[in-house]
């Protein structure tokens, strides 16, 4: 993994040079986790485009997933004999994610059309937390083994297709990515949940800045 990531770092620095054209692009979208169910967030970016040729553009992205909470219940117990054995605690769980990153626009057909169909590549760095919320009554209650709030920051890389359409002032786009966790080892804390693998459903716009 290392290796790979280091060999598309290289061609991401190269590919700075001759630039023709370049874009600001505002992106939103909703994305869902392959590793576990319910771990659902509304994702928002932006891309700083490079375009060099009608079939390939270099893309610095900056993304932002905010969590959508997932409630699920644990069991509680006590040791006071006055009390009912168990009661459930509430967990709420928020899976939030930031991520910079460098990757390659790709046009697989449509170079010469307003319809194009791409091919996406991203590597970089993300940042994953997990937070970890119970709502019981701990005064009488404890929980046995409870989940706890998890931080992972390390390399990443994704890859996607995308359709665009030329437009007068612009391109509308809508792209489809799977990601990779963060690479490394998982937490060191037990946990009923594992590091975020995401599909991205989502839709942007490229605004053009200027050309050369």
């Amino acid at each position: 993994m290392r290796k790979i990531l280091l060999l598309l770092l290289v061609i991401n620095l190269s590919a700075f040079n001759c630039i023709a054209q370049f874009y600001i692009e505002p992106v939103i979208g909703y994305q869902i986790d392959m590793n576990q169910s319910g771990f659902n967030q509304i994702n928002s970016a932006v891309q700083f485009t490079f375009k060099k040729s009608s079939g390939y553009e270099f893309i610095l992205l900056v993304q932002k997933s905010w969590a959508l909470s997932h409630v699920s219940n644990d069991s509680a117990f006590t040791a006071n004999l006055s009390l009912p054995l168990y009661t459930a605690a509430q967990k709420t769980i928020l899976p939030g994610s930031f991520s910079f990153s460098a990757g390659h626009r790709i046009v697989l057909a449509g170079k010469s059309s307003v319809n194009k169909l791409s091919l996406l590549i991203n590597t970089g760095l993300t940042a994953q937390q997990i937070k970890v919320s119970y709502r019981y009554d701990k005064n009488n209650y404890t929980l046995l083994n409870p989940d706890e709030t998890q931080n992972k920051l390390s390399i990443f890389i994704s890859g996607g297709v995308e359709y665009m359409r030329l437009l007068k002032s612009g391109r509308l786009f809508f792209q489809i990515n799977v990601s990779s966790p963060p690479a490394g080892r998982a937490f060191k804390y037990p946990s009923s949940f594992q590091l975020m693998a995401p599909i991205n459903l989502s839709a942007g716009y490229s605004i053009p800045i200027k050309k050369k």
